[in-house]
Order: structure tokens, then sequence, then C-alpha cells
């Protein structure tokens, strides 16, 4: 049973989505569902609107239907006019009574689409819960306002069930890998087939670290030049499928595109009582010292914010709102981050970066991106920018503790007593470290801060270039392109 509003847009969605590109973030399928009968899960998947979230949803019904699950098993609800946790609760009871004794012993699923527009939610999970409402059941609710969710779920102590890898799950937008995957299905085929799961990844990684070509590397520089190409209009449109779709169908975006996801933005900063006019003259600073070392105080100082904490504020919730990623100096004595040091800041996908852009200055959006990323100094900053958010979610991937993960304990940069700095430190804390510059320039580049980490801690190093791949001088180079399709 697919219940409430959503039948006509559940059909909707799903058309849209055929009529578009054909991305399933592996996030989705990833999520278990079954689980033994008195161990109720309920699991909160969180993402900025825009994202796909309700239509990712809707195709793992779909899927569940096709696999055998009867519909009468099923349920799914959007909560955008509810007004308390006692709408929550009717919703699930009306539900539950007409399933009743048919559905025997079977385990039900229950998404509740929206829930983070409900006021105090979790009071009505808690209720269902504590009264055995939601025996033998999954719930898995979807939310926008991401603090609000989250914040929300911390209130269900004892009341989520028992699952090995985390209840909270965050819809991102697409990956690199999951960008090719989406555009040129069949080289996408061949990434998964070359790094089929994340052990294989950390194998691959492992062997850039001993300065060994592992044979992915081999295969995937074959068509080095077609990833080069999807990588150069990935950090136009960055990962976002609504927008990914649009500008592989007509090679445009209008600014109403960009204006869309603003304003999501304006609206949630709005929410959380925060001010938007300053969160624009921040917003200013964090696009020209993107990737460049920078500390609280000079930050605010630029930004014409009040102090040293404004900008720490503002900065940690974009980070917790998924628009920002802060990366920490590491400190090679313990393996940790250096917090007094300054700071790099990035943006969590290029998209998001244009948006802030053009939103604090830029005009003609499209044409405004495709001139910034012209220019060979922008275009590496902005790369960096990807190949820091895709080593932290490979840190994710690699990690065993994923419902404690924090990416400032595995993604860092460092400097030398010289301050020549190694663009970036990744540690899975599980025994695979590694060393990476971005120097698409050209790898004759300065790499003497690397070289000097590598000797002093004996781990390996990479420089990732525009189109080489060879063992040199104890470390190795790997096209940019490559790297990020592997990982």
């Amino acid at each position: 049973m697919v219940a409430g509003a959503g039948q006509d847009q559940r059909r909707q969605k799903i058309t849209e989505w055929n009529d578009t590109i054909r991305y399933k973030p592996k996030l989705i399928s990833a999520i278990r569902y079954d689980f033994a009968p008195d161990n109720t899960v309920v699991y909160t998947l969180r993402g900025p609107r825009q994202i796909g979230k309700t239509t990712r949803i809707k195709l793992q019904i779909k899927q569940m239907l096709e696999d055998g699950v009867p519909p009468l098993h099923i349920m799914y609800y959007t909560l955008d006019l509810a007004r308390g946790p006692e709408d929550v609760v009717d919703v699930i009871e009306t539900y539950m009574k007409y399933a009743g004794r048919r559905r025997g012993k079977s385990r039900c699923y229950v998404f509740l689409d929206e829930i983070s527009s409900v006021p105090n939610w979790q009071k009505g999970i808690k209720w269902l819960v504590d009264v055995g409402r939601l025996w033998n059941t999954t719930v898995l609710v979807t939310g926008s306002h991401m603090l609000d969710l989250k914040n929300a779920a911390e209130r269900l102590p004892g009341r989520r069930g028992i699952v090995e890898d985390g209840h909270d799950k965050t819809l991102l937008p697409m990956s690199f890998r999951e960008y090719v995957s989406a555009l040129n299905p069949d080289l996408g085929g061949l990434i998964e087939r070359c790094v089929p799961t994340t052990q294989s990844k950390k194998s691959v990684l492992r062997s850039m670290a001993e300065n060994r070509i592992d044979d992915a590397l081999h295969r995937l520089f074959m068509h080095q030049k077609d990833l080069n190409n999807l990588l150069d209009e990935y950090m136009v449109t960055g990962g976002i499928p609504k927008i990914v779709s649009k500008y592989a169908q007509s090679s445009t975006l209008a600014d109403p595109d960009y204006e869309t996801y603003l304003h999501v933005l304006t609206g949630e900063w709005s929410r959380i009582h925060k001010n938007t006019s300053l969160l624009n003259q921040l917003g200013r600073r964090l696009v020209l010292s993107m990737g460049n070392r920078i500390s609280w105080s000079r930050l605010a100082k630029m930004a014409g914010l009040s102090g040293p904490g404004i900008a720490a504020d503002y900065a940690d919730t974009l980070e917790r709102l998924f628009m920002l990623a802060v990366v920490y100096k590491f400190d090679e004595r313990d393996g940790r981050m250096l917090a007094s040091a300054d700071k790099k800041i990035y943006f969590t996908d290029p998209y998001v970066f244009h948006m802030f852009r053009t939103w604090t200055g830029a005009s003609a959006m499209l044409e405004s991106s495709i001139k910034f990323l012209g220019d060979a100094e922008s275009r590496g900053r902005m790369l960096e920018c990807v190949v820091a958010n895709h080593l932290i979610r490979l840190a994710f991937d690699l990690t065993v503790k994923k419902s404690t993960f924090d990416h400032h304990d595995h993604v860092f940069y460092w400097t030398d007593k010289k301050q020549r700095e190694v663009d970036f430190v990744m540690d899975d804390r599980c025994g695979t470290r590694v060393y990476i510059e971005v120097k698409t320039g050209g790898v004759a580049g300065n790499v003497t801060a690397l070289r000097t980490l590598m000797s002093m801690t004996e781990t390996g190093g990479i420089v990732l270039s525009n189109d080489m791949l060879e063992e040199k001088d104890g470390h190795l180079v790997v096209p940019a392109s490559v790297f990020l399709a592997v990982v």
C-alpha cells in the first residue's frame, strides 16, 4: 500500500527520472531494511532540497515491489501539510489498522517524506515505538530542514533499533564517479569492473601510496581523454541531478536554475534565525579565499563580521548544511588536526561554489562559470575543491565507525617550517594514509614539501596531473580525472 497524496506524484517522479539521466545513488540500495521482528529501526535521510531524496525513495519502493514485497507491506506518505506529532501518529495508526492481520508476521516498511516540516515529529515516533505500534517495522524519514531533522532524531534515544552502520544517512550530490556512470554508462561500467568495492578502492589507494601503478589505473588511463572532458563538465554543473540532466540535454543553464538553489539556502538560513546579509558578505570572502589558508579572525575581518566567533559559527552551520568543508592542518607528531592553525575552506560541490560566486557578484551565471574555469589558476582551485570533497567521501567509505565519522579527523593539509604546503593528507584510521598534491599545471611544480613529509613519516605520495601516469622520484603521478573516477 502506497498511502497518502503521493500516488500520482510517485508516478510523476519516476516518469521524470525515466526522462532524464538514470542516476541511482548506491546509498539507497545500501540501506538495510530487514531485521529481526523485535528490532524496530528508524532511519533518517537528510540532504538539501532538489537533491532527489523523494525520487530515490520512490525508486526504492518500486524496486521492493518488483522484488515481490506485497504492496500492503509498504507505506509512503508525505507530511508537508501535517501540523504536529499527533498527525504522524494518526497517519501510521491508520495504515497499521488497515494492514492489520493481513500482514501476518511479515515486516512493514514505512517511508515518511518531509517529516522535518512537522514540529516535534519525534514525539509521535517515540510514542508509536513505546506502545508497540511499530513492531517488526522499518521506518525511513526524510527532511530538507537538515538541522531540524538531525536535532529531532537525537531525541529518540533507545528507540531507533540496532543497525551496524548508523541510523542517519545523507544523500549528497553525485560524485565524479557517479557522474561518469550517469552520462557515459559504458565507461561507468568499466570503472565498476575495475574498482567494484570499497575494499578494492582501498587496495588501489594503497598501491598508489606505495608508488605502484595498479592495473585498474592502467585500464582507466586508456580512457583518460574522455574522463578529462567529463571532469571539465562536472566542474561546471557539479553533481545535482536536475542540473546535470538539464546541462546534458541542452548544454545550458539559466539564471533561475541557480536562483532556485540559492533560495533554498537563504530560506534555510532564515529558518535558523541567522542573518542573510552577513551570509552574503561571508560568502564573497569564502569564494575569493577558497583553498587558501586562513584564520577565523582574518576571515571575519575580510567579511566585515563582528568577530572570529561569528565566522566560525557561520562556517560550522554551512558545514552542517553540507555547503562547506573545513580542512585543518595535519600534526605529523600525533596524526591529528591542529585546531589552532589556519584552515582551508572548500565548497562541497562545484555548483554550490558557482551559486555563491554569482550571488556575491558575478553575472551571466553559466557564461561566468565557464569563463572562470577557463583561467588555469581558477580551474586549479576548483579541481582542488573537488579533490577535497572526494577525499572526504573516500574517508567515509573506508572508515569502520561511520556513525561517529567526522571528516576533520581524516582529511587535512600540511605545511613545513617554510610554509611550503602539501595540499591533502587522507587517513582512514584503519592503516591507510596518503599524501596528495594537485599539480595540474604540470608535474614539474615544486613538490619539496611532499617529499619532506613522505620522508618524515615513511608514507607514500600522489601528484595529480592533467594527463600523466608514471612513477617519478619516489611518488606516483596520476591524472586527476582517473584518480577521481577510482575513489
